[in-house]
């Protein structure tokens, strides 16, 4: 457990290290993320999030993912999945699209509560047409990228003895790949998460915490979103 931690903080610090000569934005997401299960075997991982910048104050993005799951094991999964994700852009004063086809690896320990997970997107991202035109989007851009994700969940105990409060650390690299017309730049973005949460049962659990984010734009200017993450996971057997 020690070395998880010294790497998750490594990660948060590398992650403050870079973060320097950027703008700064809040934002609220509040998410939620499912899990139907068909059998042993399949299920039906899906998630809806709504991302709010300054607060609550303006739009931001809404996004729409799901897909189908097989389990190779108790502990490895793949799934082939689908996101839709439209951006309100402050510029063109409109939503534009983005439309995701993914394939993902979850590998979960047995020994400690820790989740590895490797996804790989194809991206398509509506850009805003050119001023006067009648259409919102003007034309797409196509992208690949890579992320890595890793959580960790540690159970709090009082007096030796088991809570359903948890403390859960994570943290995201993503990678822009080759063929990107979205972004050009092989670091796209990190996401370092730090909340405390509570276990309601077995099926259902929720946490909220704080999420440092910084994204680089393909112009190599940097924004840190200092966001708080709300989030609720429930398993729900058919």
């Amino acid at each position: 457990m020690r070395k998880v931690l010294l790497a998750l903080a490594f990660l948060a610090s590398t992650h403050m290290a870079l973060a320097q000569d950027i703008t700064h934005a809040y934002q609220n997401w509040y998410t939620y993320f499912g899990t139907a299960k068909l059998n042993s075997k399949w299920a039906i991982p899906f998630d809806i999030q709504g991302r709010i910048r300054d607060g609550i104050s303006n739009k931001g993005q809404l996004l729409l993912r799901g897909g189908l799951q097989y389990s190779l094991t108790k502990q490895d999964h793949i799934l082939l999945g689908y996101a839709f994700v439209p951006t309100y852009n402050n510029t063109s004063n409109t939503w534009l699209p983005e439309q995701r086809l993914f394939e993902q690896y979850i590998h979960k320990e047995k020994k400690i509560d820790m989740t590895h997970r490797v996804r790989l997107e194809q991206r398509w991202v509506a850009q805003p047409s050119k001023a006067g035109d009648v259409h919102a989007i003007g034309d797409w851009k196509y992208g690949n990228r890579l992320r890595y994700f890793n959580r960790t969940q540690i159970g709090i105990k009082h007096k030796k003895q088991t809570t359903p409060f948890y403390v859960a650390l994570q943290d995201e690299i993503l990678l822009n790949l080759w063929g990107n017309n979205i972004n050009n730049l092989f670091f796209d973005q990190n996401r370092f998460l730090t909340a405390f949460g509570y276990q309601f049962n077995t099926n259902l659990k929720a946490d909220i915490g704080y999420m440092n984010q910084l994204v680089q734009a393909p112009s190599g200017a940097k924004t840190m979103n200092h966001i708080l993450h709300f989030s609720v996971f429930q398993t729900i057997i058919l």
